[in-house]
């Protein structure tokens, strides 16, 4: 489902923007953005708390942080690397015959004796704003997420009662097509009988008799389109659960499209199919 929300906060220290949007998927996937360099921890928090709220959709949260005070660093020795350098270093100076001291300034041109590190300080001033720029955010995503729900749940319901008036359409025109179809029944036991042997129209009769017996489908769709009605009143994500109900009933709808000779019903039928590819597109926009 598509959404967006934004959150903004302002310190001494820092301006921040955090922004949440998402596209259609068909599971979570979850990816974080950042131009200001953000600890692991608060990462792995914040997709904690995103995963609390939504279940479904390819999100990307992009952080900006814009520092109005310089970071503040430590300057550290690292001793223990300098020790092994002047160690390493004196030997090297023997074995050759240098007969050269090792002195600091050799060893602070060597890599990682000096570093800066970044205060904690630092994460603890980003922490507090980005926190409550992620509250804002995900408030107004998911407010955006459940107009759009709204929406797309009265399409879906205005395409359920489009298959539930056809279904009685359906109900009067078998009444006409049965009549025909013992008619054609008819006609070809009398030419089997004509032509074929006995264990050919043993064989035959029971195919011919349920081609036009729609009766088992008509209930099961029935049950499954309740079903899906049932769904789309729950709380929560109900997305996997209804295209699982959209799948069996296109499953039952097309089976009553293939056992009729029936132009109405066959068109009815296309009808429903309609109605169902519809329904189908809105729920890939739902959680």
């Amino acid at each position: 489902m598509t959404a967006y929300g934004e959150g903004r906060e302002k310190t001494e220290e820092i301006n921040l923007l955090l922004q949440i949007k998402s596209v259609n998927h068909r599971f979570l996937e979850l990816e974080i953005k950042s131009l200001g360099e953000i600890p692991l921890r608060m990462e792995a928090k914040i997709r904690d708390r995103v995963k609390a709220k939504v279940a479904r959709g390819k999100v990307t949260i992009n952080i900006r942080i814009k520092r109005i005070k310089l970071p503040i660093y430590s300057i550290v020795a690292n001793q223990a690397l300098a020790s092994r350098y002047y160690k390493v270093l004196s030997q090297l100076s023997d074995s050759l015959d240098l007969g050269e001291r090792i002195s600091l300034s050799h060893l602070l041109n060597l890599p990682e004796v000096i570093f800066l590190e970044r205060s904690e300080e630092n994460g603890d001033k980003v922490e507090k704003p980005l926190f409550k720029a992620l509250s804002k955010a995900l408030a107004d995503f998911l407010r955006m997420r459940e107009r759009e729900g709204r929406n797309h749940l009265h399409s879906i319901q205005a395409c359920v009662e489009g298959i539930e008036k056809s279904l009685p359409l359906i109900e009067k025109e078998l009444s006409l097509a049965q009549e025909d179809y013992q008619r054609k029944i008819k006609k070809s036991l009398e030419e089997l009988l004509e032509k074929e042997t006995k264990e050919k129209i043993v064989n035959e009769i029971p195919l011919l008799l349920s081609r036009g017996d729609i009766s088992e489908e008509k209930v099961r769709f029935q049950s499954h389109l309740e079903e899906l009605k049932r769904t789309l009143q729950k709380a929560g994500p109900i997305g996997k659960r209804s295209s699982f109900i959209l799948q069996e009933l296109h499953r039952e709808i097309n089976t009553v499209g293939a056992k009729t000779d029936s132009f109405a019903i066959s068109r009815l039928v296309v009808k429903i199919k309609d109605y169902l590819e519809r329904i189908r597109e809105e729920i890939l926009n739902v959680e």
